[in-house]
């Protein structure tokens, strides 16, 4: 069962991520908040890949749809025209490629996401040796 990308969104949005801090103050905040990033990371991971598999069964979908529009007949049974049917076909890979680009959007914010929690845990490891190594 597919939930689209507004549900996408939205469990994005409950993660917390947009106008998180970043707390170094201390060795076991500091702990706590990498922690919080790989927490969300693993999230954000599962949710692109549940788009992936969405995405993968719209396009199988609209190929099939395609094939039927191959395969179908006019009125009547009689043989619908090569126009007819490439027409019929545009309209449907147009349809399939806004569809799909609604969840690239969502995967896009996602893969900037996990690039910012990369860079945030490097930053995090890095306050944590510096304390570390000053002690």
């Amino acid at each position: 069962m597919m939930k689209g990308p507004k549900k996408y969104r939205q469990q994005i949005k409950d993660l917390g991520i947009e106008g998180m801090e970043i707390d170094v103050s201390s060795i076991d905040v500091a702990m706590n908040t990498l922690n919080e990033l790989d927490e969300m990371e693993k999230i954000l991971k599962k949710i692109r890949h549940n788009i992936r598999t969405d995405t993968r069964k719209i396009r199988l979908d609209y190929i099939r749809r395609i094939q039927e529009v191959e395969d179908s007949s006019g009125l009547f049974g009689r043989k619908k025209s090569t126009e007819k049917k490439i027409k019929e076909k545009k309209a449907l890979i147009k349809e399939r490629n806004i569809e799909v680009s609604t969840y690239e959007v969502v995967e896009d914010t996602i893969d900037g996401y996990i690039s910012q929690i990369e860079s945030s845990k490097i930053y995090i490891m890095n306050s944590i040796q510096d304390r570390v190594g000053n002690t």
